[in-house]
């Protein structure tokens, strides 16, 4: 009787354990397509901002997506440093992005990439609202 006992004790607290390392593993983005028609447009001071993502991916400990419409005249925010890398990909309009105190103007299809650390931002630059794509990622390691 007392074998048994012990054997239940130690399936339970098998089971119990096992539960607590399933629950404490974080979940993972996996391959994935996403219809433009359903992101929802948020209204911003500067526009509008459609969120597609923010999670751990199995290499990433995160990938953030974002699009963001920009008003004509509207900056994103004042230059920042970021850990993360980004990449930017304009959908529509016409950017002016400032990367270490250098401007480079942009129109659809451009792409542009801001390093780790390096100061930046991007404003509209046309007469009509400006649209693009943000892809943001955070490696395992880096500093949060």
């Amino acid at each position: 009787m007392r074998t048994i006992h012990i054997c239940v004790v130690a399936m339970t607290a098998a089971v119990i354990g096992s539960l607590a390392t399933l629950v404490a593993q974080k979940q993972v983005q996996k391959s994935t397509a996403i219809e433009w028609a359903t992101l929802e447009a948020k209204p911003t001071p500067t526009g509008a901002r459609r969120d597609v993502m923010r999670m751990p991916t199995p290499t990433l400990d995160e990938l953030e997506i974002h699009i963001t419409t920009l008003d004509v005249g509207q900056v994103s925010h004042p230059p920042h440093r970021h850990q993360e890398e980004e990449l930017l990909i304009v959908k529509e309009g016409t950017v002016e992005t400032l990367q270490n105190g250098k401007p480079s103007r942009l129109g659809p299809g451009s792409i542009i990439f801001h390093s780790s650390n390096d100061l930046h931002n991007i404003r509209n630059a046309g007469a009509t609202p400006a649209t693009y794509h943000v892809v943001q990622w955070r490696v395992p390691g880096a500093a949060k």
